[in-house]
């Protein structure tokens, strides 16, 4: 479609992670108009209590704790990953999201990983080293130079 605008949305009311009839009419809508639909993955946010981690229990009653529904709804599939403040957490919850994003990239699509952890001091390492992990099983250009 010419001039189209790739655009995403995330939801975020709880009918819409049911796989009832809003969700169900949420990603039909999504298909027809060719609009992604956010994934939000904070799997990793909630995988530990917070303890005394002033950051981490912020960032747990600021997101909502909504299950992860994978689906490419358009050819830009855009992954919200909430990671951890531990990097071995974060590590084990994108080894999962590999498969996933070769697959998407193989079929022709372009997915967009935002990448962000509860303080955000480590995210532009974080969305490094998962971009490097990615390289491993993709074609990907070399990484953007390290900004300091």
């Amino acid at each position: 479609m010419a001039g189209h605008l790739p655009c995403a949305v995330e939801v975020r009311h709880p009918a819409f992670f049911h796989k009832g009839s809003a969700e169900i009419a949420l990603n039909r809508l999504l298909i027809t108009y060719s609009a992604n639909r956010v994934m939000l993955d904070v799997r990793p946010l909630f995988s530990t209590p917070a303890n005394d981690h002033m950051g981490l229990a912020h960032a747990q009653q600021e997101k909502p704790k909504l299950p992860l529904h994978v689906l490419s709804t358009a050819n830009y599939p855009v992954i919200r990953f909430i990671g951890h403040i531990d990097k071995t957490i974060n590590s084990g919850y994108f080894t999962a999201w590999k498969a996933q994003l070769k697959l998407w990239i193989n079929q022709g699509k372009t997915p967009f990983l935002f990448v962000h952890t509860a303080d955000n001091r480590e995210s532009p390492q974080m969305a490094r080293l998962l971009y490097n992990t990615l390289g491993e099983v993709t074609s990907l250009p070399p990484p953007w130079p390290l900004c300091r």
